[in-house]
């Protein structure tokens, strides 16, 4: 018999009845739905099975039955991956959750900049009438995905589908659909050349760790734009400032940052090329019901020992 702990914000909406209906009674014979740090850490000790969002390192180390851990998000290098892996979890994430409404957000994004959005919102916070802001169009325009998986690969699809050129990275290189051409992530540098946007959706790794520098930085088209929505880590954030500062690029979308929340002090709350969002492109309001299939596969593999578990973890990788 299983403890199983849901950890769930307060603000995100899900149906704890359809949950609890995946749960066989004979498997588990307490189901506990927490949304507070005070909460888990209470309960965490004999827990079976944690359904959580990122985690403090304390709480694993508590967690002496731990057996798996259900990541809501995609990204893991939130969690205290050395104490799992020292305890021998299974940590299954959320990857595919988000393929639809981030490929959503870098469309957004892309059509923002390229209509000026961003400078007339500023503009009518001053009461400003300027007609002179370019007004220009994506179709057309190259766009470079770097990480070519669920979500670059739903990008790409929307991109094509709107009359872009799609270029993208992938640590294997291959034929994927809506992609005119793949290259390896040895490649960057041509990636950065050609594009018009430049989507990050980098995980932070040791070797992707600031792979945006200023020598990177400094080949990009001076009309480009940058658009983060990978890890804040992967990018120079004191070369990517002064690229801004200096215009070798024009703007920079970010939802990101090396470190959360981004400090009022940071020069980038001030640059009018910038547009930053916190956080969030990766909510929906509709997250946990596309989360339920991998939790509903998951559970039931976990229950009867049979079959595979989506969206494994490789914690040498990282994801």
């Amino acid at each position: 018999m299983y403890k199983i702990v849901f950890n769930i914000p307060a603000h995100v909406t899900f149906s704890q009845q359809k949950i609890e209906a995946m749960l066989d009674p004979e498997k588990f014979k307490k189901v506990l739905f927490v949304n507070k740090p005070e909460q888990l850490e209470e309960e965490i000790e004999d827990t079976d099975v944690l359904v959580t969002y990122p985690c403090e390192a304390s709480i694993i180390r508590k967690g002496k039955k731990l057996k798996w851990l259900q990541a809501i998000t995609v990204g893991v290098d939130a969690f205290p991956i050395k104490e799992l892996h020292e305890k021998g979890v299974i940590i299954t994430n959320g990857k595919g959750v988000h393929r639809i409404h981030m490929a959503e957000y870098a469309i957004a994004s892309m059509i923002m900049m390229a209509r000026n959005i961003h400078s007339m919102i500023r503009n009518q916070m001053s009461s400003t009438w300027n007609r002179q802001l370019e007004q220009n169009e994506i179709f057309g325009a190259t766009v470079g995905i770097l990480g070519l998986g669920s979500i670059g690969q739903e990008i790409a699809k929307k991109a094509s589908l709107m009359g872009m050129r799609v270029i993208g990275i992938k640590n294997t290189p291959e034929e994927i659909p809506y992609v005119d051409n793949t290259f390896g992530m040895t490649e960057i540098e041509s990636i950065l050349k050609e594009s018009d946007y430049v989507i990050n959706l980098l995980p932070e790794t040791v070797k992707t760790r600031k792979i945006i520098n200023a020598k990177n930085l400094s080949v990009m088209k001076r009309n480009a734009c940058l658009i983060n929505m990978g890890r804040g880590g992967t990018i120079d954030e004191e070369a990517l400032i002064k690229a801004l500062e200096e215009k070798w690029i024009r703007g920079f979308v970010a939802d990101v940052f090396e470190e959360e929340p981004l400090p009022s002090n940071s020069p980038l709350w001030k640059l009018d090329n910038v547009v930053i969002t916190p956080h969030i492109c990766g909510e929906s309001t509709k997250y946990m019901e596309k989360l339920m299939p991998i939790l509903q596969n998951n559970l039931k593999v976990f229950q009867g020992g049979n079959g595979n578990m989506i969206n494994l973890v490789d914690l040498e990788k990282g994801y």
